[in-house]
């Protein structure tokens, strides 16, 4: 069913977790490998080293698209960690998952919006 579905795909879709090293190899294996357009469809893990700051340099460099999950902390809770399905949080956790910003329209890091709005503004 993989080999179908890889042989048959215009666009190579993935998903990375990982720090901006591992990403690195994954987009040169797939470049290499497959020699199609490339769409990391799930990016962004701040515990696991998996930043904006880290890894949107490379995948622009690389002329890789993504997206990430979350964008303003809400009822899909994207914000959480993954072991928040085994250890429910009762409160805000130290470091979110995905989300960019609170309910209320504050940042939840303020350089990495700062950090996020450079990067569009050079990519025009």
């Amino acid at each position: 069913m993989e080999r179908t579905q890889i042989e048959n795909s215009d666009v190579i879709s993935f998903h990375n977790y990982s720090p901006p090293e591992d990403l690195a190899a994954r987009i040169t294996l797939l470049q290499q490998r497959f020699g199609r357009p490339l769409l990391c469809t799930e990016y962004m893990a701040r515990a696991q080293g998996s930043t904006f700051e880290a890894c949107l340099p490379l995948l622009c460099q690389h002329k890789v698209a993504a997206y990430n999950w979350g964008f303003v902390m809400g009822r899909s809770q994207t914000h959480l960690p993954w072991n928040s399905w085994q250890s429910p949080y009762t409160s805000e956790p130290p470091l979110w998952f995905h989300d960019i910003f609170r309910a209320d329209g504050s940042a939840y890091r303020a350089k990495e919006v700062e950090f996020l709005r450079a990067l569009l503004l050079k990519q025009q």
